[in-house]
């Protein structure tokens, strides 16, 4: 699928990050001036709707909602950047992920090694006419599409720091699951802050976006880093780093369809149970022997398994059934997505027993993305169910 990718030159405002953007300030920037705008991608194009034909010509009746949409765009606000954006919003993983002390606010200290992956969700953006309320859409069902939604979130936010008053349609395309401890929502709303300023002329900074993203969710200011970051805190304290392993490692993951809610997990998490190892250590081990078992450590593992014991068994079969297939198996999060680390194919079992025949399944990469770009799609990247065969070509490395 084609994305939209955006670069944002020096040209910005600085401003306070509790001041607000007045846009007609910005009337003299141009697409040329404060952001450079690779080429739009378009809607794709409903299929011809053929109509009856006589002995001299056919006739042919176009209807094509998404380029009435897209025209709408165009017509809200002639002076705008851009009209419409097509943005890729992929999911991480943690290779590790270590508790470290509850705080006096309720919270937990992390320590994690977070890294974005191929996995990921497509969301387009147009312009709205409505100056009161954005519309959202999506592919799957029990999905919110109101403010409890954290693109719309996102979105209210950055019109409340700026005080712009653009108002969007957006259609999201799930495909990473909910509740699987992949930061699916989270990405959301860091794409729909990262679109937001694209349609404003880049008026905020990029620390700014990260630095106000954090208001949403403690994962959200994890997707304003390169890719790969050394998490401390709730989470929200973001350390970017160079990716300690080879970006094409390729892995599966392995979700089965009941989630793990974080609320019971973190209510079952016992302290004096939790791995003792210095989380920097386990970092300057995977920068310099890779991605091993032995490094995987997920603290929330144990109380995970204790809400979701079929989520031990799934790890304990696949490690089983590998021999060897993987360098590593773990849980990645609160649960419940199980991850192979160094093979795209789940064990036959997955295929042959009935009890995963609704698992969901997918192959994924490690991902970066370029400074002052938002990521970008690999070609090759799919989520599947057991019943799609596995067709993975991840051999080329992501730029």
């Amino acid at each position: 699928m084609a994305s939209t990718h955006i670069l944002c030159h020096n040209h910005v405002f600085q401003l306070s990050p509790n001041s607000c953007r007045n846009n007609n300030t910005l009337s003299a920037f141009t697409s040329n001036g404060s952001c450079s705008f690779g080429s739009r991608s378009r809607f794709e194009k409903s299929p011809f709707l053929k109509l009856g034909a006589s002995a001299r010509k056919q006739v042919e009746i176009v209807y094509d909602p998404d380029e009435r949409i897209n025209k709408l765009a165009d017509m809200v606000d002639q002076d705008a950047p851009v009209s419409r954006l097509n943005l890729f919003s992929p999911c991480k993983i943690n290779v590790f992920l270590r508790i470290t002390n509850k705080r006096e606010d309720g919270f937990h200290d992390l320590a994690s090694l977070f890294h974005v992956i191929s996995l990921g969700d497509a969301i387009k953006f147009s312009l709205s006419p409505s100056k009161t309320k954005d519309s959202l859409s999506t592919n799957v069902s029990g999905v919110p599409l109101d403010d409890k939604n954290l693109i719309i979130k996102a979105l209210n936010l950055y019109r409340k720091k700026t005080c712009t008053d653009k108002f969007f349609w957006i259609h999201l395309d799930k495909k990473v699951p909910t509740g699987a401890g992949l930061g699916g929502g989270s990405s959301n709303a860091a794409t729909a802050l990262w679109a937001a300023n694209q349609f404003n002329n880049c008026i905020a900074t990029e620390k700014e976006l990260k630095e106000w993203s954090s208001e949403i969710g403690s994962d959200v200011p994890f997707f304003f880093s390169q890719g790969a970051a050394y998490c401390t805190g709730r989470g929200e304290v973001v350390q970017n780093i160079a990716p300690p392993v080879p970006l094409d490692i390729p892995m599966v993951l392995i979700k089965p369809p009941q989630a793990c809610s974080t609320a019971e997990v973190y209510k079952r998490l016992r302290l004096d149970n939790t791995s003792k190892v210095d989380p920097l250590a386990l970092l300057e081990k995977i920068s310099s022997n890779g991605i091993t078992q032995d490094v995987c450590v997920n603290d929330l593992e144990p109380p995970a398994f204790q809400v979701l014991p079929s989520l031990k068994r799934l790890k304990q079969r696949l490690i089983a059934a590998s021999r060897g297939q993987y360098d590593a198996v773990f849980m990645s999060g609160s649960g419940s997505t199980i991850v192979g680390i160094g093979s795209p194919d789940p064990p036959q079992f997955i295929y042959d027993d009935d009890e995963f025949k609704d698992v969901f399944l997918s192959e994924a990469n490690f991902l970066t993305r370029d400074k002052n770009q938002w990521y970008r799609e690999p070609v090759s990247a799919t989520a599947s169910s057991p019943s799609t065969d596995f067709s993975p070509d991840f051999s080329q490395p992501i730029d």
